[in-house]
């Protein structure tokens, strides 16, 4: 995909670069994972193509959130795996050394934190993008 992102986080400020363009995207719980041994989190999703705001669209996405120690969350049901979540900020919380929480925060009041050994986060764009008629309508409240 010629013009797809691929977008790395290392830092506070690149990841709120990372959590614009993640806004809005649609994901499910069966489509994350948690991998204790590779200590990573990853997250596939539909992504509004906020950069091609003029020609609206989404495509698939993924996610890596390296460094990930422990993950916790509330108000996402496992039992669910095809239940929809809209996915609307990624927050951060830096810690002693490197380490960081980082917080997926999802439309209903669900998160998903994620302890980790600092801040290694990647988005990748995968496929073609398809046209939709929908934009997300929910905007960030600054914290």
């Amino acid at each position: 995909m010629p013009d797809g992102l691929k977008l790395i986080a290392t830092e506070a400020e690149e990841l709120e670069i990372l959590s614009a363009a993640l806004e809005g995207t649609i994901t499910s719980p069966g489509e994350m994972s948690f991998l204790r041994t590779d200590r990573a989190f990853t997250l596939t999703g539909s992504r509004f193509r906020w950069e091609k705001i003029n020609n609206r669209s989404r495509v698939r996405s993924g996610v890596y959130f390296g460094d990930v120690i422990a993950v916790k969350s509330t108000g996402i049901s496992q039992k669910a795996p095809t239940e929809m979540l809209e996915l609307l900020t990624i927050s951060v919380q830096s810690g002693e050394d490197a380490a960081a929480e980082i917080s997926l925060n999802f439309a209903g009041s669900g998160t998903i934190l994620l302890a980790t050994e600092c801040i290694n986060v990647t988005l990748t764009d995968t496929g073609d993008a398809w046209a939709t008629t929908k934009k997300p309508e929910y905007v960030a409240e600054p914290d």
